[in-house]
């Protein structure tokens, strides 16, 4: 599946006038994500039901965040989301910007580049879904046995409990909303030679502030004094519980196994304190 996505990326951006010579698959997740070698370009390739939808959201976003000057990785100008014509996958084309994965980024510089980007999604005109689709689909798929197999009978059981327990504790609480990343770990975010960048823009929707927060390090939530700690510690471990069941379906990848297995820990660290 693998090849035949980088094959899909290769044919579109081909139809665009970039003969990709020497692809490689930088990530396999979602999407596929490619770096078109040897031109400055990412390719994201949907394979799944629900890629078109994210990716046309994220592309949107992307271009109007990208028209007022955000602090993202933008999409390539003047290429729209293209389906391949050989497998019907749908490719978006995105600029590559160099990355210092070496650079140490302080916690509270994070915590003011995603205060930025915050403000700059709230001028987005567009709808953009609740942060509660991605916690339902993941519910979705953590009561599936079939999926879940390589997940042990017993934590899938503490999972689900714990998932359920604290999504009705949030339900419960009163919150404001506002635009979001969605996601913004440390692997969305670029030390580029210009300043921090944000990709993956997939997750973007509107929930609580301390949504987001959920996923910095505890030193750059002092960037976002109107934080509710109550809530933001109800989040990291729903945010845990969510990331362990997308992790454990896909335990194969050594990564990602290992991504499980920390989440997990996480839960069950809540459960017991």
């Amino acid at each position: 599946m693998t090849s035949i996505a980088a094959s899909a990326a290769s044919r579109v951006a081909a139809k665009h006038g970039y003969s990709a010579e020497d692809p490689v698959v930088l990530q396999e997740a979602n999407n596929t994500v490619v770096w078109l070698r040897p031109h400055a370009i990412i390719a994201k390739v949907g394979k799944w039901r629900h890629s078109v939808e994210t990716l046309l959201r994220e592309h949107a976003v992307a271009v109007a965040l990208a028209a007022g000057g955000a602090s993202i990785a933008p999409p390539l100008a003047g290429v729209e989301p293209t389906h391949d014509h050989e497998t019907g996958f749908l490719v978006t084309l995105w600029t590559r910007l160099d990355h210092d994965p070496e650079r140490e980024v302080a916690p509270t510089d994070v915590g003011t580049s995603l205060r930025r980007l915050h403000d700059d999604l709230a001028r987005f005109q567009g709808e953009l879904p609740s942060f509660q689709v991605s916690l339902g689909l993941a519910r979705a798929a953590l009561a599936d046995d079939q999926l879940m197999a390589s997940l042990p009978t017993d934590d899938r059981q503490m999972l689900r409990a714990a998932f359920d327990r604290i999504r009705a504790e949030v339900d419960a609480y009163s919150y404001g909303e506002q635009p979001l990343h969605g996601e913004p770990h440390r692997g969305n975010l670029l030390a580029t030679p210009t300043g921090l960048r944000w990709i993956d823009l997939e997750g973007v929707c509107v929930g609580p502030l301390e949504w987001d927060l959920a996923f910095l390090p505890e030193e750059a939530v002092s960037v976002f004094p109107v934080a509710d700690l109550e809530l933001l510690r109800l989040l990291r471990t729903l945010n845990s519980a969510r990331v362990a069941t997308w992790c454990w379906l896909r335990s194969e990848f050594d990564e990602m196994r290992r991504h499980g297995e920390y989440h997990l820990e996480q839960v069950r660290r809540a459960n017991s304190s």
